[in-house]
């Protein structure tokens, strides 16, 4: 019963999934530097995109190439709160687990995604991701039975996304949101995820050379995943640390707080403690575990610095760091783009 517990909030890792937006953005360069200036708006602009590119380059704005493919691996880290668990067993309706408590719950996730983006409008960036996942969920319980446990699992994610990013005289403004969809080797069904991500910045421009800048930035993220997750799992398929005088004490029935369950809830607990004490001995079962549950980061919202060098307008990484809100991150981006 306990391990059910354990194995289903798995599902969990999503949380500590990030996509992310692309940094660059069409930026009006001051008047101060009017031979630089004369020579973006002199220069045309005989390119498909961005729409408007040749208008907003006579007007003096400094824009991006619009075509650029992205190489982002990731790391990252997620606190997870876990309610209105409900556990069955075979064809059974699942009950309501509400004696169960979890302590902490953590999330690390690696991953690797590529990304191709493409500027449509000066301020417009629409982009696609697809990656892979490498995760590992920690999970501890401290009732009715204390224990810990660690699960490695793996997978991919794909998505959409895009980000309404603009320049005056230096000051830069990136607003990303983007949808995802996840998939796990250990996971049932897909799990979709909404992110909103504002920042605020400052672009750097090198004296000697226009194309070279640094941008630096602060930011907020908001993550927004769809709680409720139903799914079943074999048992002969888990892997327990629960001593087995605790499995026979729930088989007797002599637990306290075994006592104070629901007979229905006696029912289902007994039963999954007598597969997992068959397992335990060798001997095989055919028991399916059915749950349903939700689940949420400790808070939506976490905060994020990031900056980017441009080497030229080709070629450019950035590196970006979260933090609070129960979130760690960190994203190293590679990315070329071309004209088109």
């Amino acid at each position: 019963m306990v391990k059910q517990v354990f194995f289903i909030s798995l599902l969990c890792i999503v949380f500590s999934m990030d996509v992310h937006a692309q940094a660059g953005a069409g930026n009006k360069l001051p008047r101060k530097d009017s031979v630089y200036l004369d020579s973006v708006k002199n220069s045309g602009y005989p390119w498909r995109f961005p729409i408007w590119g040749d208008k907003v380059k006579k007007r003096g704005f400094n824009i991006p190439y619009p075509v650029g493919v992205g190489l982002n691996p990731y790391i990252g880290s997620q606190l997870i709160n876990i309610s209105d668990l409900k556990v069955g067993f075979n064809d059974q309706e699942p009950v309501p687990f509400d004696f169960i408590k979890f302590g902490e719950v953590k999330a690390t996730l690696q991953s690797v995604n590529t990304r191709l983006d493409l500027w449509v409008l000066p301020f417009l960036n629409v982009y696609g991701i697809l990656g892979g996942v490498w995760a590992k969920t920690h999970v501890n319980v401290v009732e009715p039975i204390q224990f810990s446990t660690t699960a490695d699992f793996k997978g991919y994610t794909y998505g959409l996304g895009t980000t309404i990013a603009g320049g005056y005289h230096g000051i830069v403004s990136i607003n990303d949101i983007n949808h995802t969809w996840t998939s796990m080797d250990k996971i049932e069904g897909k799990v979709k995820t909404w992110m909103i991500t504002p920042r605020l910045g400052y672009n750097f421009m090198f004296p000697n050379k226009k194309d070279q800048t640094i941008t630096v930035w602060v930011g907020t993220t908001g993550f927004f995943v769809n709680r409720t997750t139903e799914g079943s799992i074999y048992i002969g398929d888990l892997k327990h640390n629960i001593p087995e005088d605790k499995l026979q004490a729930i088989k007797d029935e002599v637990e306290d707080w075994y006592q104070d369950l629901t007979p229905a809830q006696k029912v289902v607990t007994k039963q999954i403690a007598q597969a997992l004490y068959d397992r335990f001995n060798g001997v095989a079962t055919d028991l399916t575990v059915n749950y349903s549950l939700k689940k949420e980061a400790t808070s939506k919202w976490s905060l994020l610095v990031g900056g980017q060098f441009q080497f030229n307008q080709r070629w450019q990484i950035r590196a970006e760091f979260g933090f609070l809100g129960g979130r760690k991150s960190g994203l190293l981006s590679t990315n070329y783009r071309w004209r088109w």
